[in-house]
Parts: structure tokens; C-alpha cells; sequence
């Protein structure tokens, strides 16, 4: 056999691999140089010295050529392209092509994810796709049967490349998966197009049919058009959503880092104040990590509209949904702020680092870990921290914020039934209403206040020294996704490391378990209590407390949550009733307070529907203090405490707070 067919019949037997990656590519090409090198004589007069080896061109030279050439012609096919045509705006609907490269057998599995990055939850995505065809390099059509609710497969030739073709219903905007109309397109590519397992990690290409006076953003890199893209790979696309219609653009510098905002929508909001505090946020959430970023530019894309809300992290982006005129005043401009630095938070810790469950994404399936408190729950934390020291909200406001959620999670039940462990775990199957609040807890309101119990405990541990932060450091550092995730080890080792203790006991009772959060001791800790606050002025320091929620507005009112053991619980209250009369009084969810205040005791008759029935229930309410939870500084406070609310806050105490106690 000659070198030339000695070079051919190896890269014939690579070329039946199932995968044709760059880096399987090249490791074909040095292994085959290097078994031919090792099995044919050198050529006379090139490197040849008495008692040594030839050197590795010597023999690699008449190999190398065909293959380089081939392995070259092969690269040229590998990547993967993908079209869109905005066929119908109004309608919502596009036609979406993808072609894949040279196929490794006669089937090829196409799929479309069945869920989002950020969204832990099953969307079944598929179902936008209609009219799936596939079709040769030359286009002729290729039978195609779907085997599954997001996949099909195509029968095709080995060698040849495929090109699929569908249309795409984009009307998922509140989903943040797609969205097409005559103004915009927001394209998530989990939700827009399909992937094949063989050709996940090859480069991509992205090319957009839209109107011509559109722009096209997106976390990706720029292609050779005013609509085009480029990824490395189908893993950044997924992670790279794309906003391309009529929009405000800004743009500006940060840390030498480029920084980009989107704006899709009429409403209340100022852009360029919203470019302004979002850079604060960019280099305050910076400081978290002693200056280190994972991008050099990061685009946050604003959507202004109706009908849809929330928000989602991406690798270097993130998609942030309000209500038009929810921009202003103050406090709901402040839950915009508080919502993109959640989202550029991710950055790091979901995106730079994550659970070693979800490395790499699994897009077909659930990936169930016991971790998702640390990712979503620790961020909801320095959220928070960092609008505070970023100078866009007071102390007070920062407090605020606490004394709601914290009294929101004491009038939750479901803390004694299920773990932050559990909780991670069953977020793919999680549902909310009165069952959640009653049986569960939340992996973003739990995780938040176990996030706190550890920054303080930290603080202590390490006289002030170190905190929470120091602990993310290290999962950035050391468990980042290229390096395969972290684990419950992971993070209990980076705790020791930082605080010197062993935390498995506390892992074991706060987060394995469900015991209780002690936050008195906490919240002394660093100079505050949590109160009732019941205004000096008011007529009525009490109020009757049955355990109900109503739905806000509804007349007559409708009952949305009971919760477990109150009074309305054990009188046979449950969600969906609708009150009609409480004591012989009609009774809406805006006035039943003050009905009630009208009797000195109970039990209360209450009247309701119940699937178009009516029953007469007895319920003995309780009484409590009239007012709002609120978190304050204690009546007297030493040095201590206040360097150790200083060191948590990275706010100075106030020189003239003990000041104003009365």
C-alpha cells in the first residue's frame, strides 16, 4: 500500500465516525501522520542523521498533503447555517431553514429543545413547528418521520449534507422563546431552531429575511451582513438571543468592556437614565468578582410592552419583559433595576458557573439537580446588594425590601414540608397557587434568605473579614462550566475554605432540612429588628386576620390562597370560594377588612359560592397588629454590630442613626 493510500484509507475510517468536530478532525489527522510515520521507511536524503529518529516532516510530508487538502474541504463544510425568512408579521409566522454539514450515517435526528436556558420548566417548544421537509444538497426531497414530540428523523446518504426547512409560529413573547410582528422579532434559538446532536459543537452561521429598515442585535458576533451571525457552536446561539426590529439603541463603555441596550416598545421609560444605572450595576456586580469578567461586550434587551413580564439571563445578554408603564414612578423603576442586575448577576453564577448537573445543558430533558437555590436563590441575593452599593436605592429601600420578603416566608407553610434541596430538585414540576405556598418553598425567596443567613454567619466566622462573595470567587474560579460545574462537595469545600468551618452540620438542618430560619438573631447581628410598624395616628392598632388572600379588585371577592391552619383553614375556607357577605355585610376584596373591623368578636358567619352553590361558614379570626412589616435599626446599637452591617451592606452605618431614636 502506498503512503497516498495508506493517508486515504484512514481518513476514509474517520469519515465513518458519528462526529465530525474540528477537534476530532485534527486528532484523525495527527494520528494518522503518526501511525503512518511509524510503519513506512523514510524518504532517502530528507533529515537523515546515523542513530536517530527521522524527523516527523520526513515522514508526515507525502501524508500530510491529501489529508490536509481533504481535512480542509471538510472544515469548509462543517459549519452549520441557518436562515430565517419573516414570512407573515402579522401573522406571526417565518420560515426557518438549517443545513447541516456532510452526515455521518443514513438517518439524521433533527430536535428542537423542549425547554429554555433560565426557565427551568418543560415548554415543549415544538410545538411552533409545521410543514417540516428536508431535502438533499441537490434538493431533492428526503423522508422524513418525527419519532418523538421535539424531534424528527431524516433518511439520508453518508456524505451528504441536509437542509431542513419548517415554519415557525413565533406569538411566545411572555415565554421568551419567539416572537414575530410587524415591528420586532425576538428570537431565543431554543425555540426557534432545530439542532442535530452530530454537528452541536460546529460553528454556526445565522442569516435573518427581515424588513430593511431593521436592526439586528444580539450577544453573537457580527456576521458578513447587517442580519448575519456567528457562534462557535450551538450551545452559544442557544445562549444568544436575537432582538432585530424598530428600537432604541445605546451604547457605551465599561471597564473597557462594551456594553449595549436595546430598547423594543413605547412607555414610560428614560434610555438613556436606564444606560446610565445599568452600568453602574455592571461595575458594581464586577467588584463581586475583584474586577473579573466573562465577555468583553454584554447586551441587556428591554422589552416595553403589554402582556408579558420577567426576565432572562443569556451568556453575555439578557431579555428584560415590564409592562409599558411600569418604568416610573421610583419604586417600580427600582424593581427594573433590581431585575437587570439579577439578570447580568447571572452572568457568573448560572452562566460562568453552574450546577455540574446542567454542564453541558441537556436540551431533550429535565436537569434535575439540588442546587438551584445557590443559582437563582444566591442571585436574587446580591441582586439586591448591589443596586444598594451601586447608589440607586437607599438603605431604607434596600430594608424595605427585606421586612416584605421575610415576612412573606413566615406566612408560608410550606417551609416545614419541603427543603431548598427539594425544592431545586422539583422546580421542573413546580406550580403555584395555594398548593405551593402551603406545601413548597420558593427556590428564589428561600435561596435568598439562606444566601443571607450564610453571608452573615460568614462575616462572623471570619470577623468580618470575608463573606458569601468570597465563597463565589472560588466556584468561579475553580468550578466554572469549562471545568464541569460545581456539586454539593464543591461548595461546601469553597465554605471551609473561606470561613475555616465545617458547614455540613448547617448544610444539613437549613438546607437538606427544613429548620427554621432564626432571623432576630440574624438581623441583631448587624444592628436590626424586624416589626410590625403601626402608624402613631392610627385609629385602629388591630385588625382581624382569617388566613385568606384574595384576588386584588375582585367583587365580590374571590379567595386565591388559604393559608394552612389559619382561621379560615380550619373553618373549611378554600381557594376558589367567593365571599359574598361576612357577618349579613356584602363584602369585595377592597372593603372586607373594614367590614370585619366592625365586629368585636367571632365567630363570623360568611357567606359564599362554592361551584354555584351557597354555604354559611363559621370562622373565628384572630387578632393582630394593624400595619407593615418593616426592618429598622434597633433602639440602641454597639460598634460591633454597626462595622458588621457596614461590612454586609458595603454601605457605612449612618453617624446620626442612633440619633434620630426618639
Amino acid at each position: 500500500m502506498s503512503i497516498v493510500d495508506t493517508g486515504r484509507q484512514a481518513w476514509r475510517t474517520h469519515a465513518r465516525q458519528p462526529v465530525w468536530s474540528a477537534k476530532t478532525r485534527f486528532s484523525a489527522i495527527r494520528q494518522l501522520v503518526y501511525t503512518s510515520a511509524h510503519n513506512i521507511a523514510p524518504i532517502p536524503g530528507v533529515f537523515q542523521i546515523a542513530n536517530m529518529r527521522p524527523p516527523f516532516l520526513a515522514y508526515a510530508l507525502p501524508v500530510l498533503l491529501p489529508v490536509l487538502l481533504l481535512g480542509a474541504s471538510a472544515t469548509a463544510r462543517a459549519d452549520v447555517d441557518y436562515q430565517l425568512k419573516i414570512t407573515d408579521a402579522a401573522q406571526h409566522l417565518a420560515e426557518v431553514r438549517a443545513t447541516f454539514p456532510a452526515t455521518p450515517g443514513t438517518t439524521l435526528d433533527v430536535s428542537m429543545p423542549n425547554w429554555r436556558t433560565g426557565r427551568y420548566n418543560m415548554l415543549n417548544l415544538a410545538n411552533g413547528v409545521r410543514l417540516l421537509k428536508a431535502f438533499d444538497a441537490k434538493g431533492a426531497a428526503l423522508p422524513v418521520e418525527k419519532t418523538d414530540k421535539g424531534t424528527w428523523q431524516v433518511k439520508t446518504t453518508p456524505g451528504d449534507a441536509v437542509t431542513v426547512q419548517y415554519e415557525l409560529y413565533a406569538n411566545t413573547l411572555g415565554e421568551r422563546t419567539r416572537h414575530i410582528d410587524d415591528t420586532h422579532a425576538y428570537l431565543d434559538a431554543s425555540g426557534v431552531f432545530v439542532y442535530a446532536a452530530p454537528f452541536r459543537k460546529e460553528k454556526v452561521n445565522v442569516k435573518l429575511d427581515v424588513p430593511q429598515d431593521w436592526k439586528s442585535r444580539s450577544g453573537m458576533d457580527a456576521g458578513n451582513c447587517g442580519h448575519c451571525f456567528v457562534a462557535a457552536d450551538y450551545d452559544v446561539l442557544v445562549d444568544a438571543p436575537i432582538e432585530t426590529g424598530l428600537h432604541e439603541f445605546y451604547t457605551d463603555k465599561v471597564d473597557g468592556r462594551t456594553i449595549e441596550l436595546a430598547i423594543w416598545g413605547r412607555g414610560n421609560h428614560d434610555g438613556k437614565q436606564m444606560m446610565n444605572d445599568l452600568k453602574k450595576i455592571v461595575g458594581e456586580t464586577a467588584k463581586l468578582y475583584n474586577g473579573k469578567y466573562p465577555f468583553q461586550r454584554y447586551l441587556f434587551i428591554v422589552h416595553a410592552t403589554d402582556g408579558a413580564g420577567g426576565a432572562t439571563e443569556h451568556a453575555n445578554s439578557t431579555v428584560i419583559q415590564k409592562p409599558r408603564w411600569t418604568f416610573a414612578p421610583r419604586k417600580a423603576y427600582l424593581n427594573f433595576l433590581r431585575t437587570a442586575a439579577h439578570e447580568f448577576y447571572h452572568t457568573w453564577n448560572v452562566k460562568a458557573y453552574r450546577p455540574k448537573e446542567m454542564v453541558p445543558y441537556d436540551y431533550q430533558n429535565e436537569n434535575y439537580n439540588r442546587l438551584l437555590w445557590v443559582a437563582e436563590g444566591h442571585t436574587s441575593y446580591f441582586e439586591e446588594l448591589i443596586v444598594l452599593r451601586a447608589g440607586l436605592e437607599k438603605r431604607d429601600e434596600f430594608y424595605e425590601e427585606y421586612a416584605k420578603l421575610i415576612d412573606d416566608y413566615q406566612h408560608q407553610p410550606g417551609r416545614f414540608q419541603q427543603s431548598a434541596a427539594d425544592s431545586s430538585f422539583d422546580e421542573w414540576i413546580s406550580v403555584g397557587g395555594e398548593r405551593a405556598r402551603n406545601a413548597s418553598v420558593n427556590i428564589y425567596s428561600k435561596g435568598q434568605l439562606l444566601a443571607l443567613a450564610m453571608d452573615i454567619e460568614l462575616r462572623r466566622q471570619t470577623r468580618m473579614k470575608k463573606g458569601l462573595e468570597d465563597v463565589h470567587r472560588i466556584l468561579f474560579e475553580k468550578h466554572s462550566t469549562a471545568q464541569g460545574g460545581y456539586d454539593v462537595p464543591a461548595v461546601l469545600a469553597a465554605l471551609r475554605s473561606v470561613s475555616g468551618q465545617d458547614w455540613s452540620a448547617w448544610w444539613s438542618q437549613y438546607v437538606d432540612g427544613t429548620a427554621e430560619i432564626r432571623f432576630d438573631t440574624l438581623l441583631t447581628q448587624v444592628g436590626l429588628q424586624k416589626l410590625i410598624d403601626v402608624p402613631k395616628d392610627a385609629e385602629q392598632k388591630q385588625e382581624w386576620w382569617a388566613g385568606w388572600t384574595l384576588r386584588e379588585g375582585s367583587d365580590p371577592a374571590v379567595v386565591t390562597v388559604v393559608e394552612r391552619d389559619s382561621p379560615a383553614w380550619k373553618a373549611g375556607v378554600v381557594a376558589g370560594d367567593t365571599l359574598l357577605a361576612v357577618n349579613g355585610l356584602r363584602v369585595s376584596a377592597k372593603d372586607i377588612g373594614d367590614k370585619m373591623s366592625l365586629s368585636k368578636a367571632g365567630p363570623f358567619q360568611v357567606h359564599l359560592f362554592r361551584r354555584d352553590e351557597l354555604l354559611a361558614l363559621p370562622v373565628t379570626p384572630l387578632l393582630q397588629a394593624k400595619g407593615k412589616a418593616k426592618v429598622k435599626s434597633l433602639d440602641k446599637t454597639g460598634a460591633g454590630q454597626q462595622s458588621m452591617n457596614a461590612a454586609w451592606t458595603g454601605v457605612a452605618w449612618p453617624q446620626d442613626e442612633d440619633k434620630k431614636k426618639p
